[in-house]
Formats: C-alpha cells, structure tokens, sequence
C-alpha cells in the first residue's frame, strides 16, 4: 500500500471525485466512475473560505513584533523571568475554552 497515502476526496471545478489522488493500479476503475455534481449551495461556503483566506492573508501577521523583539533581548540578557503561575493559569483558562 505505498502509493494510497492520499486516498481522499477530490473537489475541483464544482465535481467531485471520490478515490486515490495518485496514479495506482485500480484508477481504471476510478475513472470509469462518472464525476459527482456539488449544488450550488455546497460551493457557496468554499467561495466564502477562499475569500476569507485572502483577506486574513491581507491583513498579515497578528504579531506584536516590538513585543517579541524586546522578550528575545530580555532573554538574551538573561533577565527574562517568567511568571510560572501566570503561566498556568493561562493554559488551564485556554484548556477550559475561556480564553485567557
């Protein structure tokens, strides 16, 4: 089974294909399968994600690079000391789903 590592769904142009992504010995098979139809309805959310994705992609990085770059010199210097109980409360309130 070397060459089904990507047996998946394939969804392009409004068809979709279900089998190997891969040339393997049964694609005969698979191609005499005729091609599924999504509705309209179905392709709607996919043009909402790849539009999203543009967006945020847009916007770049949520990153405070001022912050990051003052913490590596604090690290760097050795006087970066972190708050071990802050810390964990922030892990347990990000494990709960209540954010930090």
């Amino acid at each position: 089974m070397s060459g089904d590592s990507k047996i998946g769904v394939q969804a392009v142009g409004g068809l979709v294909r279900t089998g190997a992504t891969r040339r393997i010995a049964s694609e005969s098979a698979a191609a005499a399968r005729p091609p599924v139809r999504v509705a309209a309805q179905d392709a709607l959310p996919v043009a909402r994600l790849i539009t999203m994705t543009g967006e945020l992609a847009a916007q770049g990085p949520s990153v405070d690079v001022s912050r990051v770059a003052a913490l590596r010199t604090a690290i760097a210097g050795g006087s970066y000391t972190p708050d071990a109980a802050a810390i964990a409360k922030a892990m347990l309130a990000f494990q709960k789903g209540s954010g930090a």
